[in-house]
């Protein structure tokens, strides 16, 4: 059973805990405690050894904030709002990352969530609706970008509550954006097979007519390597596939085979096509990656748990769900930040590198 924060008077009876029990017990200053605690400490003096000591006997004491009683005194109420679309292939952890990393970034600064995922655009207008500023002080908006829910995100933001979205690209001027170009993400996949594999002849996995585009830019990545590297396309080597899922790059791997147009390596969008792929390859006795080097997208769990584990390109989301408290927080300051872009981050294993005991990081 948890217990409640209290602790006993001399008198025997028991009373909540404040800051000023903690400040006593280790004679600082009140002041100091509150900052400490709620993550505004700034360029006050307390040494790495104090500022631990303060969390500890807060933890102690089971000190727990009076967020009324906060909100009452500061017009805020520690409440961020986050609404979030999901998305992604099967298996694949990008929503799962980015919410894990705003809530991390929520806990270190003293911050609340209201977390509510949405499926249309009317559920999206009902939630948005229930945003106002005596609710929740910011937005952040993540997962994929839909023009049509700006005006109500314009909307939030005229009344008062800042908003930060985490979208691949700005939708719009008025949010701090923390995004990430779709072209660059495959283009990092197809540059390490070329640069540190020396693969020539790539194949290419990709969605003709995706619902998003998403596949479209992300074929425009693979399309800017080879002409950095002033490699040819070789048109056979491109397999048209219907989905992001396993089964697609199963039967992608099969055909690249039975086709006979040789080639050493394969860039999937999706680890679910890589692992797929792979599995076609052994299954035809081909070896990766001696034979065959192959890279996914995502950096999802399923990469380990391959027979090889495999390559994939990693978009960041839990450092931008991170950034996004941070910069939510300075705006909460009055401080505008800069949209930011992210690079992806290549995560090498074995399906490129037959020395990758472990993963290691190529940015």
């Amino acid at each position: 059973m948890t217990k409640s924060p209290t602790r006993k008077s001399k008198s025997g009876e028991r009373r909540v805990v404040g800051l000023r029990h903690i400040a006593e017990d280790l004679n600082v200053s009140i002041s100091l405690v509150s900052k400490v605690l709620s993550g505004r400490l700034g360029n006050s003096g307390a040494n790495k050894d104090l500022i631990e000591a303060i969390h500890k006997r807060a933890g102690e004491l089971d000190y727990r904030k009076n967020h009324l009683a906060a909100a009452l005194r500061t017009g805020r109420q520690n409440v961020i709002g986050v609404l979030v679309r999901r998305h992604g292939s099967v298996g694949s952890t990008i929503v799962d990352d980015m919410v894990g990393g705003i809530a991390a970034a929520a806990m270190r600064n003293g911050q609340r969530l209201m977390l509510q995922f949405y499926e249309s655009t009317e559920q999206f207008g009902d939630l948005s609706r229930g945003l106002r500023k005596n609710v929740v002080d910011g937005v952040i908006m993540g997962g994929l970008p839909y023009p049509e829910l700006m005006p109500h995100l314009v909307k939030i933001h005229a009344s008062g509550v800042p908003v930060v979205t985490i979208h691949d690209r700005q939708m719009n001027s008025e949010f701090t954006n923390i995004g990430l170009d779709q072209v660059d993400v495959i283009r990092a996949a197809t540059l390490h097979l070329i640069d540190d594999c020396h693969c020539r002849r790539l194949a290419h996995l990709w969605i003709r007519g995706e619902a998003t585009d998403l596949s479209a830019v992300r074929y425009q990545g693979f399309l800017a390597a080879l002409k950095e590297r002033n490699l040819p396309l070789i048109p056979e080597l491109v397999v048209e596939v219907p989905g992001f899922g396993y089964d697609s790059g199963l039967n992608a791997g099969k055909f690249l085979i039975e086709r006979g147009v040789p080639f050493d390596g394969i860039v999937g969008q999706s680890d679910e096509h890589a692992v797929g792929a792979l599995n076609a390859l052994f299954l035809a006795g081909k070896k990766v990656p001696q034979d065959v080097k192959i890279t996914g997208v995502d950096n999802a769990p399923i990469c380990t748990c391959s027979i090889v584990p495999v390559t994939s390109v990693s978009q960041e989301f839990r450092t931008r769900g991170e950034m996004a408290i941070s910069l939510l927080l300075k705006a909460l300051t009055g401080t505008a930040s800069p949209s930011v872009n992210f690079k992806p981050v290549v995560h090498i294993r074995g399906s490129t590198d037959p020395s990758a005991k472990n993963t290691y990081v190529r940015s």
